[in-house]
């Protein structure tokens, strides 16, 4: 049985070979010219030498906010190519997934088979074994090699590896997506017994939980940690720490709000006033000069970048038991239908 499903679907691995080798010649030579770069512009001490603590002086960023956009200015054309690898999982999903099961039932080929002495159940656990070890490789090397190209870019930036995109593509969760998306396919493949019909749910599907996981779940799956700093510390918040900023906001002595999504820092005659972006807020009011502000502090919400690996492997966890999920949905299913 496992050399009758190679059989079936050698031309889907020769073609999977072919697409990780054309990838691989992108991915190769871009991200060593990211990596040197990174190296030789001086961003990489930069970074090293703020280093990763919530609180740095305001001076210790140096010069890496100007490496940083020079960095990312360089290789802004190489953007499409992180989209790209955000959605690779459900092609996997739809290209492996969707058909293994639907195309049977499609050409009617499921009946001989069962009509030759092989059961339903060690049909599907041959089909399901071999495609899931397949999409199980497939899914680490693509990990393996999107993180090791993606790395100079995110370490370059402020917006950390926990926030979205640069979480998606990184670590073991794309292994989770990988994962996920095919055992969809499978399961609509029961439902649907047509390929280009599971091939459209499962992207729908994917693109839902995808989205309601990214932006509903993921932010609770460990509390936030709150970090106050009064409005006239010569400290600051390290934008180069990784951290996932939920939000600021000024906050008065007393515990009331004063300025929502915005930081405010008073050193001397000099008012600095930041919005959550990270964009400078105009104000014709000095705020520094308000009796209201005397003992104010801003409060910061966010999720400490060295949570990285705990948010990885929780998001992993949860698609990788909804895959499993699935393909005992997608079994029971073929128990049942004729």
């Amino acid at each position: 049985m496992i050399w009758l499903t190679w059989r079936q679907h050698r031309k889907q691995f020769l073609f999977t070979l072919l697409a990780l080798a054309a990838l691989a010649a992108v991915m190769v030579p871009t991200g060593l010219a990211m990596h040197h770069t990174f190296v030789n512009s001086g961003l990489s001490a930069c970074l090293a030498k703020a280093g990763t603590a919530q609180l740095i002086a305001a001076d210790a960023g140096g010069n890496c906010s100007q490496l940083s956009n020079q960095f990312s200015h360089q290789y802004s054309s190489l953007t499409f190519i992180g989209i790209l690898f955000v959605i690779l999982p459900v092609f996997v999903g739809i290209f492996y997934g969707a058909p293994l099961v639907a195309h049977e039932y499609e050409q009617g080929t499921h009946r001989f088979v069962w009509t030759q002495g092989i059961g339903r159940m060690r049909w599907a656990v041959a089909k399901f074994g071999l495609i899931g070890l397949v999409t199980l490789v497939i899914a680490v090397v693509y990990a393996v090699g999107v993180t090791w190209w993606f790395a100079p870019l995110i370490a370059s930036g402020d917006n950390g590896r926990l926030n979205y995109i640069s979480f998606d593509v990184q670590g073991v969760v794309p292994i989770g997506y990988t994962l996920f998306a095919v055992a969809l396919g499978v399961f609509l493949g029961t439902f649907t017994r047509k390929v280009l019909p599971a091939m459209g749910i499962t992207i729908a599907g994917f693109v839902v939980v995808r989205v309601v996981i990214e932006w509903v779940v993921r932010k609770h799956y460990l509390s936030p940690v709150s970090l106050k700093l009064p409005i006239t510390s010569t400290m600051q918040y390290n934008p180069y720490a990784g951290d996932w900023v939920y939000g600021n906001s000024v906050v008065s002595a007393q515990g009331t709000t004063l300025l929502p999504s915005t930081s405010l820092q008073c050193q001397g005659g000099n008012v600095v006033m930041m919005s959550t972006s990270g964009s400078a807020v105009p104000s014709d009011a000095n705020p520094c000069a308000n009796p209201l502000y005397q003992g104010a502090y801003n409060l910061q919400s966010y999720q400490p970048g060295a949570r990285f690996w705990d948010f990885q492997w929780i998001e992993t966890g949860v698609f990788v038991a909804l895959a499993a999920l699935l393909v005992w949905f997608a079994l029971t299913r073929l128990r049942r239908i004729s």
